[in-house]
């Protein structure tokens, strides 16, 4: 018999087995090349939309920033505003009531009495004055204490100047609380 010798055979289709293993190998290290650069740079695509994204909010947080702080300013200065008309419309209800108290002041004030000085602190009103007698200055306290605008009287000071010269006159302070509003005393403002 006759002997064929495959092995040049073999070997040829060993190695041509080998070149298709090594293309396809290489084949699939371009095609996973190409997959990971393209995964990254869609991934490096993505960063950079979310950063221009960050950076918008950041722009945008920042106006809105500004606008907060516009708007902290405004409120305060709304508030400062609302005080001062308070303080003003308390001040217009007020002024009606200074006329009303001096008025009740000059009914109260008894014959022989004489105001040498007037301060108000608050609604506090300190009286000084002069009195031919202590009477007087009783007189006085009474009606002060039912006057629709005063009351609650209280003596602080009295003494008499001179007891020699036969002048009994008195030299008296008193507090009086003015009354802004009580019952059909109060006063709007118009």
């Amino acid at each position: 018999m006759k002997q064929i010798n495959l092995l040049p055979w073999r070997e040829a289709r060993r190695k041509g087995q080998q070149r298709q293993l090594a293309m396809f190998a290489a084949g699939w290290v371009v095609s996973a090349a190409v997959v990971i650069l393209g995964a990254y740079l869609y991934v490096n695509d993505m960063i950079e939309a979310q950063e221009r994204r960050n950076a918008f909010l950041q722009e945008q947080i920042g106006v809105l920033d500004k606008s907060i702080a516009s708007i902290k300013g405004l409120k305060k200065e709304k508030q400062m505003l609302t005080e001062r008309m308070e303080i003003i419309a308390e001040l217009q209800s007020n002024r009606v009531a200074v006329v009303h108290m001096l008025d009740e002041l000059v009914r109260v004030v008894p014959g022989g009495v004489y105001l040498t000085a007037l301060k108000q602190r608050g609604s506090m009103l300190e009286i000084e004055g002069v009195a031919q007698s202590n009477a007087s200055v009783s007189d006085m306290m009474r009606q002060l204490d039912s006057a629709h605008w005063l009351g609650d009287p209280r003596l602080d000071v009295i003494e008499s100047k001179d007891k020699r010269s036969g002048n009994r006159s008195s030299r008296f302070v008193l507090r009086v609380q003015h009354i802004i509003a009580r019952g059909d005393n109060r006063v709007e403002a118009g």
